[in-house]
């Protein structure tokens, strides 16, 4: 029998608390145990009944987000944080920082002025990240305390052919590979992941790197300046036209679509706001694909941490051109393993890698 999810709402607006505790409980299986209306009375309160999930504002008095998840992640390690953030700059700076100190995600308040499409877009957002949460509690009347997650491997395992569902992909011949590209998919933990396999790379790579990261408007900008700053590579928000050169990360923009274009004898970067792919815009599976019609040379590509297949096809689109090769992050280290998942299961993975051996993979790949 699977156990509750217990919530605890802490937000320094009374309206807020009572909206984000009536949106956790129309959800299946959770339950709010507790408010609170600063992170100082929150950890105060939080031994009385200790949640498995805590959905923190990141602006509050007394101790604001960031300052509280710090606590949290020191004194409940095993609690899940969901920071809830208005959509502006500065707090978009803020859940950067939050994101590399250990919460799951964040959601966004909606910016809906009809109640009820302020609540369902919420939910929206909310309820796949509280099940991925559930999925990982131990069934009713097991011991609270979590199994320590088993080491990373020291080397790496690589991923055995499975049987692929349409054509067979060319021939690909690893001792020839020379990458001219990397491409990169990542969503529910890929800011954290983004960081460590940016900063594992010892320096510049001689090629362009674009990066899909699933994150709404504004958000995008305050992620490339962090990379930046914590990896030491030069990494820019997407913009239209935007020409590759080698060193350059770009990321793609929250809200849009970022597809590869062939001018010639340049590459530049053309984004759109068409239907959403897998449920996401930016989304993997759409650069991927454009970098399959565009580019033709090699390309190395990564799969990591997130929720959902987003990717699988566009590595799916390169692999039968016969150009790239494909790294997956492993399971163990993933926040989320869907992405990866898909990729493996698929039999598209050359090599399923822990999180802290990504890095210098890709610096061995790009530089033989």
């Amino acid at each position: 029998m699977s156990q509750v999810l217990k919530v605890m709402v802490v937000d320094d607006t009374i309206t807020y608390r009572m909206i984000m505790k009536k949106v956790v409980e129309t959800i299946p299986g959770t339950q709010v145990v507790s408010t609170a209306p600063n992170g100082k009375l929150a950890l105060g309160k939080i031994a009385d009944d200790i949640p498995h999930v805590v959905c923190l504002d990141v602006e509050m008095p007394e101790m604001d987000g960031l300052t509280t998840l710090q606590h949290l992640k020191q004194r409940y390690p095993q609690i899940a944080v969901i920071m809830v953030s208005g959509v502006s700059r500065s707090n978009a700076n803020i859940v950067m920082e939050c994101l590399n100190a250990g919460a799951l995600d964040f959601v966004t308040k909606p910016m809906e002025t009809n109640a009820d499409k302020a609540r369902d877009a919420l939910r929206a957002e909310l309820e796949p990240m509280l099940a991925i949460i559930a999925r990982k509690l131990p069934p009713a009347g097991a011991p609270v305390t979590p199994p320590v997650a088993p080491p990373e491997p020291v080397r790496p395992h690589v991923v055995a052919p499975a049987p692929r569902p349409a054509a067979k992909p060319v021939a690909f011949n690893l001792a020839s590979f020379r990458p001219e590209l990397l491409v990169i998919g990542s969503s529910t933990g890929g800011p954290a992941a983004l960081t460590k396999v940016l900063s594992d790379i010892p320096k510049a790579l001689k090629i362009p790197t674009l990066i899909v990261q699933h994150m709404p408007p504004v958000f995008t900008a305050s992620l490339a300046a962090q990379l930046t700053r914590s990896s030491g590579k030069k990494v820019v928000e997407a913009k239209e036209g935007i020409e590759l050169e080698p060193g350059l990360v770009v990321l793609a923009m929250g809200g849009h679509h970022m597809t590869l274009q062939n001018q010639g004898k340049h590459y530049k970067m053309a984004l759109n706001e068409g239907p959403r792919v897998n449920e996401c815009r930016p989304a993997v599976d759409v650069l991927f694909m454009s970098v399959a019609a565009a580019f033709p040379q090699p390309v190395l590509s990564v799969i990591l941490t997130g929720m959902g297949r987003d990717g699988a096809n566009g590595v799916d689109a390169l692999k039968r051109m016969g150009r790239t090769y494909c790294l997956t992050q492993e399971k163990e280290s993933c926040v989320v393993y869907g992405m990866p998942r898909a990729v493996d299961e698929m039999g598209l993975s050359d090599e399923s890698l822990p999180l802290n051996q990504i890095g210098s993979r890709i610096h061995e790949l790009c530089n033989r």
